[in-house]
């Protein structure tokens, strides 16, 4: 298990009210956990309770105790509508159930998970993030969903593969979240243009004209060590034909130090250091610095999550007024991808959970949770941050009805961004792997180079490859063969055809930054 979140919903973010992972996910707070530590105690837990006396639950339990935890609690009317919910699984199933949800925020929930797994006292069900389900999955703590999970053929692509391990499914995934861009058109009418950016041409070339003839910042998202930056990074990545890892065979390859990625990281910089399009003091900014002066109303352009989103309309904001949220302009190989976030639910085997209860009734609770008419009781208060994981998902409110106070274009887009996403470790392989969580927090979601390129001044070429290398460095620590060490820099003159006119400057495409020349 990760020693710190991945993107939960979303996941998981850049603060801990927005950790949904975090994304959840969800990756700042959470040190005190180490996946080694955690395999070293779950393997000695069942000598240990036996030596101890520990019994399988804590306290006094009746007969149909199920606890399940959550970790939506930061807006309160979507918090009490999922609370409700759930509640109705005790008349839906077909036994004596007494639910208790308990919430649990995502800086505290690795702490709580480590106790409780030491105190054979865990959730029957718990929130999490596929990557963490993979984790606890292969430690022998939470079960496998296989089963359940393929009853449905109609999942997304990034959820079809999320939680694939082993020939098992570790986590059934519940909701994704998406980045979007926002566009202030206010901002951009005073730079003389009506519309918003199709492709990443006219999103620069636009933010360089908001520049130009206005006093208005071209665009922001976070850029400092931080995972709103890794996630901004991985999206343009991905969007450039590149990907952070690769899976051939029986084993692990780590891309990050590849030329597209080198690209990806220069186009980045970029905003900065060529074309001058991002805010003072970006190289310092986390998310919620980002959010905040987008929220200011002097900036075109915002890669953001949906919360945003969701404040700027229930505080009734004036830029949420002239804002329109788009899908992710077209990247270099035609694709809108996105970042994903999101939440899975994951069963606790039975040995560790406070309450003794039937493998099947905790999968009846994760089936009961993510069926649509279910969906419909918590997805409007939990709009637009909330998306469906599987197509017949997108057939309930408040994607057919909206009743919500958000604009229904705002959630048409995020809809249709829900379709075209990827997620750091998982999109290249097509699969997951318990090391991939901890790997994603201890490199703060890979924004470990860009950081240094921007706030540090560092060589770009050596900023990847010595990022590159630390994960090689981990993964070989958990498989049984070693990566090794890359020392060849990377040369832009090797990346896909499709980048050349960014690296040359070629026609109306603006020229990137390259210090590697």
């Amino acid at each position: 298990m990760s020693g710190k979140a991945t993107a939960g919903s979303d996941s998981d973010i850049d603060r801990t009210r927005d950790a949904s992972a975090s994304n959840a996910d969800p990756r700042e707070d959470e040190d005190e956990y180490s996946r080694r530590g955690f395999i070293e105690t779950a393997g000695t837990m069942a000598a240990a309770g036996a030596t101890a006396g520990l019994a399988g639950c804590t306290g006094g339990t009746s007969e149909g105790d199920f606890l399940w935890w959550t970790m939506r609690g930061y807006i309160p009317e979507e918090e009490e509508a999922i609370k409700d919910t759930a509640t109705e699984f005790e008349d839906w199933y077909d036994g004596e159930v007494n639910l208790t949800t308990e919430v649990v925020t995502w800086n505290q929930v690795f702490e709580q998970w480590m106790s409780a797994i030491q105190g054979q006292n865990t959730p029957n069900v718990s929130e999490m993030a596929n990557e963490h389900a993979v984790d606890y999955g292969s430690s022998g703590v939470v079960q496998p969903n296989t089963e359940l999970f393929e009853e449905y053929d109609d999942w997304y692509d990034t959820p079809s593969f999320w939680g694939q391990y082993e020939d098992e499914i570790w986590g059934f995934p519940w909701f994704i979240e998406v980045r979007n861009l926002y566009a202030n058109m206010d901002v951009l009418d005073d730079a003389g243009h009506d519309s918003v950016p199709e492709t990443w041409e006219e999103m620069v070339t636009m933010a360089m004209d908001v520049v130009d003839e206005t006093d208005n910042v071209g665009f922001v998202s976070s850029g400092s060590q931080d995972t709103g930056t890794g996630q901004a990074l991985y999206g343009a990545t991905v969007q450039a034909g590149g990907s952070f890892f690769d899976h051939d065979g029986d084993q692990w390859s780590v891309e990050l130090d590849s030329p597209t990625s080198l690209f990806s990281h220069l186009w980045m910089a970029s905003f900065q250091e060529e074309w001058d399009i991002g805010p003072g003091g970006w190289a310092g900014m986390d998310g919620t610095d980002a959010e905040q002066l987008y929220r200011g109303g002097d900036v075109a352009f915002m890669i953001n999550s949906g919360d945003t989103a969701n404040e700027m309309a229930s505080e009734g904001e004036e830029v949420g007024d002239v804002t329109e949220l788009t899908p992710i302009p077209e990247g270099p190989m035609g694709t809108n991808t996105a970042f994903m976030g999101g939440s899975c639910l994951s069963a606790f085997e039975s040995d560790y959970t406070q309450h003794d209860v039937d493998d099947e009734q905790s999968m009846a609770f994760i089936e009961f949770m993510t069926l649509p008419d279910t969906m419909e009781g918590y997805f409007p208060e939990a709009a637009p941050n909330f998306l469906p994981v599987r197509e017949a998902q997108e057939e309930i409110q408040p994607f057919t009805e909206n009743t919500t106070n958000i604009p229904d274009e705002w959630i048409d887009a995020r809809l249709e961004q829900a379709e075209d996403t990827a997620r750091y470790g998982i999109t290249g392989p097509q699969r997951n792997a318990p090391f991939l969580g901890d790997l994603e927090g201890t490199m703060d979601a890979y924004s470990v180079a860009i950081s240094a390129i921007l706030g540090a001044d560092e060589d770009p070429q050596e900023a990847v490859i010595s990022q590159a290398n630390k994960v090689r460095e981990t993964i070989s620590e958990e498989v049984e063969y070693d990566l090794g060490e890359n020392t060849d820099l990377p040369d832009l003159d090797d990346a896909p055809d499709e980048l050349q006119a960014w690296i040359q400057g070629d026609g109306s495409t603006p020229q990137i930054w390259d210090p590697t020349e």
